[in-house]
């Protein structure tokens, strides 16, 4: 199945014919949804064994990171960074100004297979959201979020209506598919969202998703963010 793109005006470059490549998901899928897969290749592994040791790896590798190693796989590298400016070698860390995170990059098993997909390009006529970035304000990340502090997301076609329930913002827990939906915004724009983080967000990582009724509200349309959110 190729991977699926449209064009689109790219907002950074000064040349105002410059284009940028929008890939569109073929699906989101889930543990849930990667574990089905796994099944289907005929392992003798019952899907309830599958995803007790998924999960379980899953911690192991996320406290393993917590307390400081670096962990390479065949899929991706894992390791603790700090992000933030240190104003001289004297300096030392101060959660005020500096943010622990958890940098993943890609190792030669998924970057080779990306790269050997094929591609089509679509009609990008079909409108939907776009998320550029998103934005904690209260640690300065885009890839962590802060219960009941302010996040701001940038992109298109972002302006949805508060008054269906099917739209919205919504992080959607990596681990249990529960949908938890920003119902405080501040700013509502075509390009920028500006919202509270909920507060009943619990530890873990999250899908930060933006969804827009299109078609006289028939039609909902979304977009996830590149990136997981994690909440500490």
């Amino acid at each position: 199945m190729p991977i699926k793109y449209y064009l689109q005006p790219n907002p950074i470059t000064p040349d105002p014919n410059d284009q940028m490549a929008r890939v569109l998901p073929t699906a989101i899928l889930t543990i849930n949804d990667i574990i089905k897969r796994v099944l289907k290749r005929g392992t003798t592994v019952t899907e309830a064994d599958a995803t007790a040791v998924l999960l379980l790896a899953f911690e192991e590798m996320s406290d393993a990171v917590a307390e400081g190693n670096h962990i390479n796989t065949d899929l991706v590298n894992l390791r603790p960074s700090i992000q933030g400016v240190f104003t001289n070698v004297s300096d030392s860390y101060d959660s005020s100004r500096h943010t622990l995170r958890a940098s993943v990059s890609a190792r030669l098993q998924l970057s080779t297979k990306v790269s050997q997909s094929r591609v089509e390009k679509t009609d990008g006529s079909v409108i939907s959201p776009d998320i550029i970035d998103f934005a904690d304000i209260r640690t300065s990340t885009s890839t962590q979020a802060s219960p009941g502090g302010i996040g701001t997301i940038s992109g298109s076609e972002l302006k949805f209506n508060p008054a269906n329930a099917a739209e919205g913002i919504f992080f959607i827990n990596t681990a249990t598919n529960a949908e938890t939906k920003a119902t405080e915004i501040a700013q509502r724009t075509e390009g920028k969202l500006m919202f509270s983080i909920p507060a009943a967000l619990v530890a873990g990582t999250y899908r930060l998703e933006v969804r827009r009724a299109y078609t006289n509200a028939a039609t909902i349309r979304s977009d996830a963010y590149d990136q997981l959110i994690t909440v500490a």
